[in-house]
């Protein structure tokens, strides 16, 4: 697989140091839980109070209010510029205090905010900036009810921004200020639209200039468009401009992600004011009930996992080497799409799928059940609204989410949120469809978005293994309009537990053994390849991940359907099957290798190996393979020595030869 370097243009296109300036406020925060003086302690950002208790199990975590502040200087000079204070993210709910004075509040724990300091700012003193966030229970903020903690925090960066009176609005929902329409797009030729909203802060009118530059991968300018406009005092203005871009270079998933950038540069006067990048991948995309999704004309199968923003001892305080890593190794299985779940992730996480080809699904924390009162609804409205607009540019989003599994538990009749979500959807982005995950196929919700998918648990949860296929089958035979995916499936499995055979264990039990979780990803891959109307599936899920509420596997506190364990350390057996089916690079591996000890002398090993030729070795005799398709080869029974049995697979692909070798030993117990 190609390997893309991402490092130094990952963080570019957000805002650009010049006339405006961004500073981090990451450091030197006092953190008291509870009150606002309680046993203080000093805490760098991202920061959660439930990084340890949030994932022991028990479902007993704090769920209440945490307090942070932090001193900061403003220069006399400051009266010069606007001042905002930008939260990557506060769980669940923020007030933010200036001097004592309450500058704001933000409802909605995932989703970037961004306030005005100036008009309460004591310049040339010291200045008290607090932040009271609260994760607790009865808020009536989405989500209600989740499986997964709630870590409570505030848990992004803080981005201090500076910016002249007249500038480009950071406070539109916390966006970049700079919006770029792509539309009628093909080889030929595509158009763009580059809107940037320009407030006028002061209290006179104001003749500006918005040059839009765009620039090729290689930083050359080629094109570039200017706005001329007069803005009131105190007023907020959308400047526009279009480019037609003949024989494009089309961004195209993992063969070409190809990017443009738009550089928007206000001026006032001849004096140059604000300055905002933005990317620009030209790409057209489409869902069909019958091909699935296609990719500039081609057909394109998404398929890759499902990620949560998580890690041990850290809960959602992620830093963005912490995601960089984790999208790594799913690049190393070979993903070509993410669905980002349940909720906004990091910046960082959007500008790098950028950079690597890999789409994504993105999606607000509407979960489980509703609030029928029209607070509850707003709230959703705003999160949808921030995540559309904070992330409007990025060429990796094909879909927005605005629910999951929302008919699974008793509650309030959600059609109507949906149905408001949707429209919301349509008229913020009228370029991309809005989607949904469905735990039951046939709900009224689910017909009410552009397309949607399914949660299916089928020989976990309920039923056997193989009847994925006759449910996918029924499904689209029922609705042949209907554009169909698999927006979750996995089963709970720990790498090292193990036993001879396949035999469905207990999902809520303490045994989880890893061949069965290989046993069902491999069928449910080879139905997924058999029917091609399926637009997207993302296994559950790419790590397992902290859930206080979970108490199976022999792990309390956690979900173990990942392909990969919480600490990183383990690749399960199930992400070599993906691998070596997604990932064209030759591999061979060695199935059941952390099942060292055995107690019974017959076994039969198991292969993942997509190169030409595969060869077993027991002990240094050679022994016959079989294919089973799907990069799966399997041995007759063997009998092992009693003792030590070193076990070889040896690969050869185009003259290049690949090894993987395991040690087990068989115990003779008597019995």
């Amino acid at each position: 697989m190609k390997k893309h370097l991402l490092a130094c243009a990952v963080c570019c296109f957000f805002l650009l140091p010049g006339k405006a300036q961004t500073e981090s406020l990451n450091h030197n925060w006092t953190f008291s839980k509870g009150e606002p003086d309680a046993d203080p302690v000093t805490v760098t950002l991202p920061h959660t109070w439930n990084a340890l208790d949030g994932q022991d199990g028990g479902d007993d975590y704090y769920r209440g209010t945490g307090w942070y502040s932090k001193h900061v200087y403003f220069d006399k000079a400051d009266r010069n510029s606007e001042i905002y204070l930008r939260f990557g993210a506060v769980n669940q709910a923020m007030e933010l205090f200036l001097n004592g004075e309450k500058i704001g509040e933000h409802w909605g724990g995932y989703t970037a905010c961004a306030f005005h300091l100036s008009p309460s700012i004591r310049y040339g003193e010291d200045n008290l900036i607090q932040v009271k966030a609260t994760n607790a229970a009865e808020l009536p903020v989405a989500p209600l009810s989740a499986d997964f903690t709630f870590f409570g925090g505030i848990v992004r960066e803080v981005q201090l921004i500076r910016k002249n009176p007249v500038h480009i609005a950071c406070d539109d929902h916390a966006s970049p200020g700079v919006y770029l329409r792509q539309e009628r797009v093909s080889e030929e030729q595509a158009e763009v639209t580059a809107t940037a909203k320009v407030r006028n802060a002061t209290a006179k009118d104001k003749t500006i200039t918005v040059r839009f530059l765009l620039k090729d991968g290689s930083g050359n300018v080629v094109q570039q468009q200017e706005a001329h406009t007069r803005i009131a005092a105190h007023a907020l203005s959308e400047v526009s401009s279009d480019f037609l871009i003949r024989e494009p270079h089309l961004w195209d998933g993992l063969r070409d992600p190809y990017l443009y950038s738009v550089e928007t540069v206000l001026y006032e006067g001849k004096n140059e004011a604000d300055r905002v990048v933005q990317p620009l991948g030209l790409r057209y995309f489409s869902i069909d009930p019958d091909k699935g999704f296609l990719l500039n004309g081609r057909s394109y199968p998404l398929r890759g996992v499902a990620l949560h923003e998580e890690r041990p001892d850290k809960g959602n305080a992620l830093s963005d080497a912490d995601r960089k890593e984790d999208i790594d190794m799913l690049v190393e299985m070979g993903c070509n799409y993410l669905r980002l779940s349940h909720y906004q992730h990091g910046d960082f996480t959007y500008n790098y799928l950028d950079s690597l080809g890999i789409i994504c699904w993105t999606e607000i924390p509407l979960i489980n059940r509703i609030l029928d009162t029209e607070e509850f609804a707003a709230n959703c409205k705003h999160q949808m609204t921030s995540l559309i607009r904070q992330q409007y540019n990025h060429p990796s989003v094909v879909v927005w989410g605005v629910s999951n599994e929302i008919n699974y538990h008793k509650g309030p009749d959600p059609v109507s949120l949906i149905r408001q979500m949707h429209e919301l959807v349509g008229r913020e982005d009228p370029t991309r469809p809005s989607t949904l995950a469905a735990m039951f196929s046939e709900r009224p919700t689910n017909f009410i978005t552009d397309v949607y998918s399914n949660n299916r648990y089928d020989g976990w949860y309920y039923n056997r293994v193989e009847d994925i296929a006759s449910f996918l089958d029924k499904l689209h035979a029922k609705y042949p309009n209907r554009a169909i995916g698999i927006s979750e499936y996995g089963v709970g499995a720990h790498p090292f537990q193990h036993e001879e055979g396949i035999r469905k264990p207990n999902e809520g039990g303490h045994w989880h053994p890893e061949g069965f979780q290989c046993h069902f990803h491999e069928f449910y891959l080879k139905s997924i390849n058999e029917r091609p109307f399926v637009w997207s599936t993302s296994v559950w899920a790419a790590f397992d991940f902290a859930c206080d509420s979970r108490n199976e596997g022999n792990q309390p506190g956690i979900n173990d359907k990942g392909l990969i364990t919480r600490d990183r350390r383990i690749r399960k057996d199930a992400y070599y099957f993906y691998k070596a089916n997604w990932n064209p690079d030759p591999m061979v591996y060695i199935c059941a290798r952390r099942f060292m000890k055995r107690t019974a002398p017959q076994t039969a090993v198991k292969l993942y190996s997509n190169a030409e030729e595969v060869m077993l070795l027991l002990n240094g005799e050679e022994v016959p393979l079989q294919t089973e398709g799907m990069c799966v080869w399997l041995s007759p029974e063997l009998t092992l020595w009693e003792g030590e049995n070193t076990v070889t697979a040896i690969a050869r692909h185009r003259g290049v030869e690949y090894k993987d070798e395991v040690i087990w030993n068989y115990i003779n117990t008597g019995s």
